[in-house]
């Protein structure tokens, strides 16, 4: 809808300096064909840089966590560089084959020793338009339900400990 208002304020701009004689009627023609062109310009580059008309939305969800390793309490990572960035390996059933896994580029882990129960708690933050006047205005720019990151907090009772895999010993 933003880039007709565009087009149409460009039109009127246009429209009203070749065909309208001078005067007051003209001015006043040229300043909408103006307003609507120069708004609708800014009004996407700030759609496309700073979300305008969106927000941030996110839902959590909270799974049981079992080992990765059967037989033992552990939760296994795999070591990305030299910094603290990994990716951690787990299952949410004990009968999963395949085990899930993080994603660093994608978010953040925290990990909580000394819980009562073994949990993943899973957080996926979104974009969403605030209104329907918003989706209708800027639905050809940023998607809705735009992905943001997603953050992962694994709750580990006493007793579990954390172990690296190399690429060999990893499963899934």
């Amino acid at each position: 809808m933003i880039v007709i208002l565009l087009i149409a304020g460009a039109l009127i701009f246009a429209i009203s300096m070749i065909f309208i004689r001078p005067g007051v009627k003209k001015l006043v023609w040229v300043f909408i064909g103006l307003i609507l062109s120069v708004g609708s310009v800014v009004a996407l580059t700030l759609n496309y840089n700073t979300f305008l008309g969106m927000k941030e939305v996110s839902k959590t969800q909270t799974y049981p966590l079992t080992s990765s390793v059967h037989g033992q309490h552990v939760l296994s990572y795999q070591q990305l560089g030299t910094k603290n960035e990994r990716v951690y390996f787990y299952a949410t059933n004990p009968l999963q084959q395949k085990l899930a896994k993080t994603d660093p580029s994608t978010g953040s882990v925290k990990i909580k020793h000394n819980s009562k129960m073994n949990q993943v708690k899973i957080t996926r933050v979104t974009r969403v338009y605030r209104s329907e006047e918003m989706k209708l205005l800027f639905s050809n720019g940023v998607p809705n339900h735009q992905f943001v990151s997603q953050n992962y907090e694994f709750r580990l009772m006493s007793g579990w400990k954390l172990k690296q895999v190399t690429t060999q010993g990893k499963k899934g």
